[in-house]
């Protein structure tokens, strides 16, 4: 009983540390599938908004080949109302200079002085074409536009509430997490009886060699009983035969001694 106490705080051990080391692992994966499901769907946000500056671009472009500045093209201004009006989910859509002045703009949000700076660094010195810009809160897309020369002659940018696609993230996390329950609790399952099995050879070999399993082995059984009973009997009928012999023999020596010559 006493073995048996001993091996189930081994099992108990190995299998809690087993399923922490597994449990430690799946939530270092959940963590990591949470950052990339949020990057994955901002960008996923970011390129359905750059369709709508895209748009923008093209008519800027077309008023350019005509000689026309951004500030004097007629129609842009009901153009990116009318793509913000599009997509409920933007809150701004900004068309500034090179430099970061704003020229046109529609939306009642601005942005925010402490991350004005941040955003026209990204989206002017960055020297990418489309760049994207995740602060927290908001989410901007930027997209640079180019005169005929292929100088930079300003940028759209848009501006759209991270809460409108952090909502999906958080719902396909809620998704894998519960995942990751079944997939641990499956795990849980079938490890107590895999670790049983693998330690059940080593359970007897201890049980086997321990001071109690030894008595509990060499404990007598009707069998051994009579079969020791018959060896006995068996070297007590040799003894008796033996020592009937020796007297018999030393009975005919001692004849022999006595007898005339």
């Amino acid at each position: 009983m006493s073995g048996w106490i001993v091996f189930r705080e081994i099992y108990l051990k190995v299998i809690l540390s087993i399923l922490f080391v597994i449990g430690a692992m799946l939530l270092l994966q959940s963590s990591l599938n949470h950052l990339k499901l949020r990057a994955l769907v901002a960008e996923a946000t970011s390129s359905r908004l750059q369709i709508s500056a895209a748009a923008i671009e093209a008519a800027i472009i077309r008023a350019d080949s005509l000689g026309f500045s951004i500030d004097e093209m007629s129609g842009l201004q009901d153009l990116i109302d009318r793509e913000r009006a599009r997509d409920p989910a933007i809150v701004q859509i900004l068309i500034v200079s090179p430099i970061g002045l704003p020229v046109l703009a529609s939306g009642s949000e601005e942005i925010p002085g402490d991350e004005q700076d941040q955003v026209m660094r990204r989206v002017l010195g960055s020297g990418d074409t489309i760049t994207r810009l995740d602060v927290g809160p908001r989410l901007y897309t930027g997209r640079l536009l180019f005169d005929s020369s292929n100088a930079i002659m300003g940028a759209v940018i848009l501006t759209i509430p991270t809460e409108t696609f952090i909502y999906q993230s958080q719902r396909t996390f809620h998704r894998m997490t519960s995942a990751y329950l079944t997939i641990f609790g499956m795990v849980s399952v079938m490890i107590v009886p895999f670790i049983i099995f693998q330690f059940s050879s080593v359970r007897h070999a201890y049980q086997a060699l321990a001071p109690g399993g030894q008595s509990a082995m060499l404990q007598p059984s009707p069998e051994a009983d009579a079969l020791r009973h018959a060896i006995a009997e068996g070297d007590a009928a040799y003894a008796a035969a033996q020592a009937e012999f020796d007297a018999l023999l030393r009975d005919e020596i001692s004849a022999q001694r006595g007898s005339p010559a």
